[in-house]
């Protein structure tokens, strides 16, 4: 990859300082010029971020008193769980939260399976300081990397963060919160992330940001880190991202029972850095021609100096959503676009994915052809780094029939516009079945990358009591994968051909049916109990 010139990486370098100062000193600049206002007045609302179990205002009308206030916040929840055939939490065979749908590649991935879970039951507190400081601490109990709940489940930290509100207008907040990006979440009783499988690409974030409302807007702003944390798997390196996040978002609140929002983030990945890369040790940190091989072209001397250069993706999106409530009806929805944005509404796609030019071809519907010029394309082992774009989108809709009953529907369609960057499934490992150690996220050669998803779901639920629920809930996964494309069409009867002998090789594409299908399709069902103790 070829870097930007030098006075444009200066440049983009300076813009990036001046934004992120800009979010950093912005707040300072807002308190200083704030109007100072009367003791006796009250504040106004500002509504919080719409996500999750936080997203009433947050602003109270009293008057300050200046100790420190405890309060317990979550629920306890516990919901059975079945489903026709295996389902995939984030790449894990789990029923905590599923995602998608898994494409059949081990024995028991057609079984139906089932489980009671009480792990997604919340815990939390929110420590007041007056009514302009509050820190919150959230935690549940999910790992989505084990398929069965055991004693050792441990806590984990949803949400931990501080927020300032000096004044009626403006907030700071600092930590681990819901992202500022595609923020509004639909309807589920999948409590473990309050979302269902489809919708909400941000989930949490560490961020540094501010709200500002003028009228009946807000503004926000934040910087954050470039990892998710929508996976069990630990993020290395994140730190070497010297460009975090920068998101912004503008909410339009014109009635109180109606809110637009739209949302933009963005960031540069850094994939490669051979400079400080392990596997570089005992070599130079950069290129030298005095210390280069004789003998070598400058054809070599620009491989080299080439593969000594760091390696960046851009990664980012837009989003725009809306939350309604006319009487008794609420709906919520949100299509978001962008790229590298390890989404989880589809796939839990990796942030970027790599791959040789020789594997590339390989894995095209020319990989059949042979002869010296195509062999030479066919080992090829330059990295190539792929960035799938993906466009999502979901709607749903909850109906209080009365103050105890209610229904709902929920659905979602996420797709990659791409495909042709994805890692297809080899066709000589579709008729081999896995062992059940095998994780598809480290292999996706086996199963292939997801190219499509989509999630339909219908619910009920009933409250005998002010703070109890009893639910449930269906879900439908139909999820496509993708497949090597030389084993398609045509290309499937080629086993060679050389186009400039004009000689080549037939060969059996064997029996279709017996290959594991594209499409994962699975019914799932969840019903269960909550005790909210929320004030």
């Amino acid at each position: 990859m070829t870097p930007a010139p030098q006075g444009k990486k200066f440049l983009q370098e300076k813009v990036y300082t001046f934004l992120m100062m800009v979010i950093l000193f912005f707040p300072f600049f807002v308190l200083v010029a704030e109007p100072k206002k009367k003791t006796n007045s009250s504040p106004t609302e500002i509504p919080n971020d719409p996500k999750g179990a936080d997203s009433k205002p947050e602003l109270e009308t009293a008057k300050p008193i200046n100790e420190l206030q405890f309060k317990m916040t979550g629920m306890v929840k516990t919901d059975y769980a079945y489903a026709n055939g295996s389902v995939l939490s984030f790449g894990f065979d789990n029923l905590v939260a599923p995602t998608m749908a898994k494409r059949q590649i081990q024995a028991r991935d057609s079984e139906p399976r089932s489980g009671i879970y009480p792990t997604s039951s919340l815990l939390g507190t929110e420590i007041s300081y007056g009514t302009k400081l509050k820190g919150i601490f959230e935690a549940d109990f999910v790992d989505v990397s084990k398929s069965s709940i055991g004693p050792e489940t441990k806590p984990r930290v949803r949400q931990i963060y501080f927020k300032y509100t000096p004044n009626s207008s403006f907030e700071i907040f600092m930590g681990r919160t819901w992202d500022l990006f595609a923020g509004v979440f639909p309807h589920s009783f999948n409590s473990s992330a309050f979302m269902s499988a489809s919708g909400n690409i941000g989930w949490q974030r560490e961020q540094i940001g501010v709200w500002y409302k003028v009228g009946k807007f807000k503004f926000g702003s934040a910087i954050g880190t470039t990892g998710f944390h929508n996976d069990p798997q630990v993020k290395i390196n994140v730190e070497r991202n010297s460009m975090p996040t920068v998101a912004a978002r503008i909410d339009w609140l014109p009635t109180t029972n109606l809110m637009f929002t739209t949302s933009a983030i963005g960031t540069k990945l850094k994939v490669s850095d051979p400079y400080s890369d392990s596997s570089r040790d005992g070599s130079y940190l950069q290129y030298d021609p005095s210390r280069s091989d004789p003998n070598a072209t400058p054809v070599s001397g620009l491989l080299q100096r080439e593969s000594n250069r760091r390696t960046n993706l851009t990664s980012g999106g837009v989003s725009f959503g809306f939350t309604w409530k006319w009487g008794s009806l609420e709906s919520r929805g949100e299509v978001s676009y962008g790229t590298n944005l390890n989404s989880v509404t589809a796939s839990s796609i990796s942030q970027f994915q790599s791959t040789t030019y020789g594997a590339e071809f390989t894995d095209s519907q020319y990989g059949f052809l042979s002869g010296s010029y195509f062999s030479d394309a066919k080992t090829n082992t330059r990295t190539k780094y792929n960035s799938p774009r993906e466009v999502t989108g979901f709607l749903s809709f909850n109906y209080e029939v009365s103050s105890q009953f209610g229904i709902g529907i929920h659905g979602g369609v996420s797709k990659i516009t791409n495909p042709e960057v994805l890692i297809g499934a080899d066709y000589n490992q579709l008729t081999i079945s896995r062992s059940d150690s095998f994780q598809w996220t480290s292999n996706p050669k086996v199963m292939g990358a997801v190219r499509e998803n989509q999630n339909y779901g219908f619910r009920m639920y009933f409250d005998p009591e002010e703070r109890i629920r009893f639910f449930i809930q269906t879900d439908l996964f139909r999820t496509y994968y993708k497949d090597v494309e030389r084993y398609s069409g045509q290309s499937a009867h080629i086993s060679s051909y050389d186009p400039f002998s004009g000689v080549g090789e037939l060969r059996d594409p064997g029996n279709k049916y017996v290959r594991s299908s594209s499409l994962g399709e699975v019914y799932s069902i969840r019903l269960g109990g909550l005790f909210r103790f929320d004030p």
